[in-house]
């Protein structure tokens, strides 16, 4: 993928420049915002957007990388801590992708300079690898900077698209559960109840027909 868009802003431009590439077999994930006012505001301080205001010119870009994460010599090393969150926080979720994104700007005559994180938090949308795609399927990006790690569930619930709202850049993993092993599970432990509650039922009905049929005896 590789997008261009510029921008105005006051009288400045802003030119736009999205990237992905994979290093796996599999093409790598389009990737777009939502909103470019929101994402100028996230990139530039209050001063530097004064200065595109007033005629500067700038420049962003952005790059997504997706890694392999079953292993090899493309493979990344998993993000610290998701064993632990698997384990304790959200049971059954699985590891898709990784993913390496990075953003870098430029404003008029200066040296382009790496963001570390965006200011302000922005919506950004990932297509989701063909496949990984299954019916019952929920996504959600799991991100690690500088040993700070944060969930990020899906807002917009597509099928095909995993959105969310963020500040991170980095390293993220873009993770799932399939909701069918869910509800089998709810299923399973539902009906394991429910034949406990009938086994109960009738041992406390076999209890009251044996003293009913004691006192009868007694009674004769």
């Amino acid at each position: 993928m590789h997008e261009a868009t510029q921008i105005s802003y006051g009288l400045g431009t802003v030119n736009i420049t999205l990237n992905s590439e994979s290093r796996t077999e599999i093409d790598a994930p389009d990737f777009r915002f939502a909103d470019y006012d929101q994402v100028l505001c996230s990139c530039f301080t209050q001063k530097e957007l004064e200065q595109i205001a007033e005629g500067d010119h700038a420049e962003l870009i952005f790059n997504l990388v997706m890694n392999d994460s079953s292993g090899g010599e493309n493979a990344v090393n998993p993000l610290s801590g998701f064993a632990r969150l698997q384990d304790k926080i959200i049971r059954n979720f699985n590891e898709g992708v990784y993913l390496s994104f990075d953003a870098s700007k430029s404003l008029g005559n200066k040296e382009e300079s790496q963001l570390e994180m965006f200011y302000e938090k922005v919506d950004l949308q990932f297509d989701i690898p063909e496949y990984l795609l299954s019916e019952g399927r929920e996504f959600f990006l799991y991100s690690d900077y500088m040993g700070s790690a944060e969930l990020f569930e899906d807002t917009d619930k597509e099928a095909e698209t995993l959105s969310v709202n963020t500040n991170f850049i980095g390293t993220s993993m873009l993770g799932y559960r399939d909701f069918s092993f869910v509800s089998n599970a709810k299923a399973s432990y539902h009906q394991g109840h429910q034949s406990q509650y009938l086994c109960v039922i009738g041992i406390i009905a076999l209890l009251l027909l044996w003293k009913r049929i004691d006192f009868l005896h007694k009674k004769e």
